[in-house]
């Protein structure tokens, strides 16, 4: 391969912080991307009943990303929705907050969504009526939260606003935080409360984050009919197709390097990957972190000196490699017991009579009430009989 960086002329003059802010924005179309996309683009035009969708991947496979390109698309699909409901809001998201010592606040999760569903001041027409005073918009159109606000308060609200502004997609990204659940709260009671507004809103609710997420899969039956999962997996070099891709995406960043000479990524990309462990979203802010100190030297390119001193330790490659080895077992677990399924349910054997299953039943029942039960001798302890009282033989 050849790189024929072309970059406009004024991008040769262009200052540092430009050149990195102009990669750091740069996102390329690979393979998972694209088709966890595509999978998704009908779910959210018609999700049915399942209005709980769970985006689920290894930590710096590019879900953000992908959750850009979903409002990205929504928004633009309905520019003529709005033309009629000016008050609509198509898309909105938030991102999964943790607090001083690595617990989860409900509370202020329902505060920052109602703001992510509120919009400016000056495009406010028709002021919302959340059905509490400690929620409303004030005489300039600004959103007011009162400090005292109670958490059922603050849901009731949020229930109000997704009835009025009717997104087709409400997502919460880092989702696995839901989970940092603090002591007194069951762990399935924040995804549990997300399901039940999803469904009296009747607003699909995405939930973006890392394997983790699977932990509810086995907790709650209920949650797990309401809910779908969309895998974003990472690129293993344990297959030769992935391989290949993983060498296109090489290309294309170094591709989009813009230093005087093009850098040679291709010739390390067994390095690349044993330190980004085949995570798009990695490699990206990897190379990205690598471009800045290059332009910080004013080097010609970026070298493999420049990777090596920004990429992750083995340490923590393996660390990050662990857990998402464990996650991909289990995602591989929900999705491919299908046997298992099919001889649980009786599919795997040749069907029976009812009328003879019920007689063999009725039977098995009879002979097990003819036969008695031998009740078993205790070791030491005396039969029960009548003992003599008084004096025997008694003048």
């Amino acid at each position: 391969m050849e790189n024929n960086q072309d970059f406009p002329s004024q991008y040769h003059t262009a200052s540092a912080s430009e050149k990195i802010a102009d990669y750091t924005s740069y996102t390329m179309a690979h393979p998972y991307l694209d088709k966890a996309f595509e999978t998704l683009k009908p779910i959210i035009t018609d999700c049915g009943d399942s209005r709980i969708l769970f985006i689920v991947g290894p930590t710096g496979v590019g879900k953000t990303k992908l959750r850009l390109l979903i409002e990205k698309w929504i928004i633009e699909s309905s520019l003529p929705l709005l033309e009629v409901n000016k008050g609509c809001i198509p898309v909105a998201s938030i991102e999964a907050r943790l607090f001083s010592g690595g617990l989860f606040n409900f509370k202020d999760h329902l505060k920052r969504c109602l703001y992510a569903l509120a919009e400016s001041p000056e495009l406010i027409q028709n002021k919302i009526n959340y059905g509490t005073s400690s929620v409303y918009h004030n005489s300039d159109g600004q959103l007011i939260i009162k400090p005292s606000s109670l958490e059922t308060e603050l849901g009731w609200a949020l229930e109000q606003v997704l009835k009025y502004r009717k997104p087709k997609i409400f997502l919460i990204d880092e989702a696995h935080h839901l989970l940092a659940v603090a002591s007194g709260r069951k762990l399935t009671d924040v995804p549990e409360a997300i399901k039940s507004l999803a469904n009296i809103t009747q607003v699909l609710h995405g939930l973006i984050g890392t394997y983790d997420l699977l932990t509810l899969h086995d907790i709650g039956d209920q949650l797990s009919r309401r809910s779908i999962y969309v895998h974003l997996p990472r690129y293993n070099a344990e297959f030769q197709e992935d391989r290949e891709i993983w060498h296109s995406v090489i290309w294309n960043f170094q591709c989009q390097i813009p230093t005087r000479e093009p850098p040679d990524f291709l010739s390390h990309w067994e390095y690349l990957y044993s330190r980004s462990l085949g995570c798009v979203g990695i490699l990206k802010n990897w190379s990205r972190n690598a471009l800045v100190e290059a332009l910080n030297e004013n080097a010609s390119t970026v070298t493999l000196k420049h990777l090596e001193n920004r990429a992750l330790s083995v340490g923590q490659c393996r660390n990050i490699l662990k857990s998402i080895k464990q996650g991909e077992a289990r995602y591989a677990e929900i999705e491919g017991k299908i046997e298992e399924l099919y001889q649980d349910l009786g599919l795997r054997r040749p069907p029976l009579s009812k009328q003879s299953s019920l007689l063999q039943s009725q039977s098995e029942i009879k002979s097990q009430d003819i036969e008695p039960k031998k009740r078993k001798k205790s070791v030491g302890v005396r039969k029960p009989t009548r003992d003599s009282i008084g004096r025997e033989n008694a003048v």
